[in-house]
């Protein structure tokens, strides 16, 4: 199961989610994505916070950098309203396309990107209360998680990113989808990685983390040794032959 480190962009520098600001964070994304490439990641996620209709926004310079160290692969979020602005973030060299609002709002949109560029094309599904909050809208959706799941499934999405503050709710959302699942969550503890370590057996491929790394609540590094642990020791594990 991958970790993935968290980065904001914001009008071409990278932005820290928490007020505090840790001391080897970087206002200058390849700075920043050397210094978890050094702790051992392999992939971010990074929420583009500047995204305009078409064109080039403040942020894809920062983006085509990035995109040219062949050791990381990128996940971009954001606001994304148009093939063409999927198109050009993804002739870059980014791995995957993350939508949001857009996902909900207008589904030929997503179609239309899912079908033009396969396995290219992710949701982003957030709950809160149990209820899933669609990006930008302030009511929240009267459907379930799952049947979001099943509609943007049907629609040709290769993962689904699903943020909840509930690992209950995580595992059971894993087991109902036919796609890899990549959580957002706050991780505040060890036991929570260990936790997420388990769901792997149900679909849960990563876990992409934010405000914890920013606030120094857990090391980066560290939980990358956790995990590779906890992944040697169930590789040891003795099976029971029939």
């Amino acid at each position: 199961m991958q970790l993935i480190p968290l980065i904001y962009l914001k009008n071409g520098k990278a932005a820290s989610p928490s007020e505090t600001t840790p001391a080897w964070f970087s206002e200058e994304p390849s700075a920043l994505a050397r210094y978890f490439l050094q702790e051992g990641t392999e992939a971010l996620y990074i929420n583009d916070l500047n995204i305009p209709p078409t064109g080039k926004g403040e942020n894809f310079a920062a983006i085509q950098s990035l995109a040219e160290n062949k050791s990381l692969r990128l996940w971009v979020t954001g606001n994304f309203k148009s093939v063409v602005a999927i198109e050009m973030v993804l002739q870059t060299g980014v791995e995957k396309i993350i939508l949001g609002s857009s996902a909900y709002q207008d589904s030929k949109l997503l179609k239309e990107a899912a079908q033009k560029f396969p396995q290219k094309i992710g949701v982003l599904i957030e709950v809160k209360n149990k209820r899933v909050v669609i990006p930008g809208l302030v009511t929240p959706s009267h459907k379930t998680a799952n049947d979001y799941a099943s509609r943007f499934e049907a629609d040709g999405v290769s993962v689904l990113c699903y943020a909840d503050e509930s690992l209950e709710g995580i595992q059971s959302f894993c087991s109902h989808t036919k796609v890899p699942v990549v959580t957002l969550l706050d991780i505040q503890a060890m036991q929570d990685l260990r936790s997420l370590f388990e769901m792997e057996s149900v679909g849960l491929s990563g876990v992409v983390v934010g405000k914890p790394l920013y606030e120094n609540k857990i090391d980066f590094h560290s939980s990358i040794s956790f995990l590779n642990d906890l992944a040697v020791a169930s590789a040891q594990e003795p099976t029971t032959n029939p």
